[in-house]
């Protein structure tokens, strides 16, 4: 059975779209075969595919399809789970049954974290929620917030350094989430791929491109390393 993630924000514009087409990029350069499930309202991950059609930049080992229902969601992870490694689903922004659902069948919830206090917020409510779905089900569903758009400026903020703080303060009050040390950087590439031209992994290797690359190898490296040892804890 293929593994089921999660991109989960209540805050619009923090960048879930962009997390999700990184990290699917990569796992399908890596042999993996990924289906993106698009629940979020909004359509960005259906618009930036059908982008990519139009612009002849389709990524190859990638699916997308829309499930915007409970049922559909359901549906469509049982239909795929046998015939893909990996399902990343972009969640809608809102909380509701959808999100439920998408989170209750996820083994692992990212949450892009800016440094804003609404995204840091936004973070927060997405724990919570994984936090009940598994005191609920008797689950074992891992959170995991992601920094994103970070710049060198930007760390001096004091929202930045909230963050870290933030999160530990979760953790102490029993919620199973934890901060990922690798960071994306505010990245021109990344906001041009969501023009339809495929994955970052599909762009000539510049030296911002490359920078980006090892950007997201490192992530989905830390994202696998979090999710072994959750399992091995598991056992």
């Amino acid at each position: 059975m293929g593994r089921i993630y999660a991109a989960v924000s209540s805050k619009g514009g923090a960048g879930k779209t962009t997390l999700v087409t990184l990290i699917a990029g990569e796992y399908a350069l890596r042999g993996g075969r990924v289906l993106l499930i698009d629940a979020d309202g909004r359509l960005n991950l259906t618009g930036w595919w059908k982008l990519c059609h139009s612009k002849e930049n389709v990524p190859e080992n990638i699916d997308v399809v829309i499930a915007a229902s409970h049922r559909s969601i359901e549906a469509e992870i049982l239909r795929s789970s046998v015939s893909f490694d990996v399902i990343i689903i972009d969640a809608p922004g809102v909380d509701s049954t959808v999100q439920e659902t998408i989170i209750g069948s996820s083994e692992l919830v990212l949450s892009p974290i800016q440094p804003g206090i609404k995204e840091i917020e936004a973070a927060g409510q997405a724990a919570a929620s994984v936090n009940e779905i598994n005191d609920r089900g008797g689950l074992d569903i891992m959170h995991l917030n992601v920094r994103t758009r970070i710049t060198v400026p930007g760390r001096n903020l004091e929202a930045y350094r909230y963050v870290r703080p933030f999160v530990a303060g979760l953790q102490e009050a029993g919620y199973q989430t934890a901060l990922l040390d690798t960071e994306l950087f505010e990245r021109n590439v990344y906001r041009e791929i969501q023009n339809g031209l495929g994955t970052l992994q599909m762009q000539e290797l510049t030296d911002p491109v490359r920078k980006a690359r090892l950007e997201v190898q490192t992530l989905v490296d830390e994202i696998e390393s979090k999710r072994g040892g959750q399992k091995g804890a598991a056992r």
